[in-house]
Formats: structure tokens, C-alpha cells, sequence
């Protein structure tokens, strides 16, 4: 089995595109690459004008999680509200929540998302 790292480098991730193809993803952090079993850590991109809601309808996780705006501006919809996001904001997301993710038309929107416990990663 391979040695489990600790420190893990953004540069050094494979990107992975999910949401329909409208987000750029990266798994820094859960029990494949470090171990960790209680949380997930990935740094998230959307490009400007986009949203992550292709169903029409958003979409929900059966685990809480939360996400820390990076770069760029946009917004999130959780259960009928609408929450504008910029660098330095943080959102909770609780469990079972519907919720989406949209970018301004400006710049991509980068952001932290971390689940706990983790599992909505595993279907990237």
C-alpha cells in the first residue's frame, strides 16, 4: 500500500471536472491521499458566467460541508436564498440542504469546499 502523504501540494492534484462539467476540482485532502477519515478538502474553480446548477433543481449531500471563497465573486442558493460570495466569505451548508454554486461573469470563482464527513468526493 502506498505511503500516505501530509502535506499535499495544489500543483501536484489531478483536476477533475464535475457539475456538468462547470467546476474544476481537486482533492487536496481525504483518506485516499492522506488518511484523513473524518473530512475532505478540495479546491474548487468555476469559470466566470457559470453555475453548478445543470439539474435545474441544484442538488444536496447527506453530509454537512462548507465553503471559503478564495477568488472572484458569485453566489450561492441554499434552500430558496440567495447568498452573494466574495474572497474572505465563508458559507455553511448543512446536510440535506439543496444548494448551488454560480460565478459572476467577471472572473472564475475559486473556492474551498471541505465535507465532513467526507463522501461527496468520492463520486468525482
Amino acid at each position: 500500500m502506498a505511503e500516505k502523504k501530509l502535506l499535499v501540494k495544489i500543483d501536484e492534484v489531478k483536476e477533475k471536472l464535475v457539475h456538468g462539467g462547470r467546476v474544476r476540482a481537486k482533492i487536496l485532502i481525504d483518506e485516499e491521499t492522506t488518511g484523513a477519515k473524518n473530512f475532505s478538502f478540495l479546491v474548487n474553480t468555476m469559470e466566470a458566467g457559470l453555475n453548478c446548477n445543470y439539474t435545474g433543481e441544484g442538488h444536496s449531500h447527506d453530509v454537512e460541508h462548507c465553503l471559503y471563497v478564495l477568488s472572484g465573486r458569485g453566489g450561492i442558493y441554499i434552500n430558496g436564498k440567495i447568498y452573494n460570495l466574495e474572497p474572505g466569505c465563508a458559507v455553511f451548508i448543512p446536510k440535506g440542504a439543496m444548494h448551488y454554486v454560480f460565478a459572476d461573469v467577471v472572473e472564475d470563482l475559486k473556492y474551498i469546499i471541505i465535507y465532513s464527513p467526507p463522501g461527496p468526493e468520492k463520486e468525482i
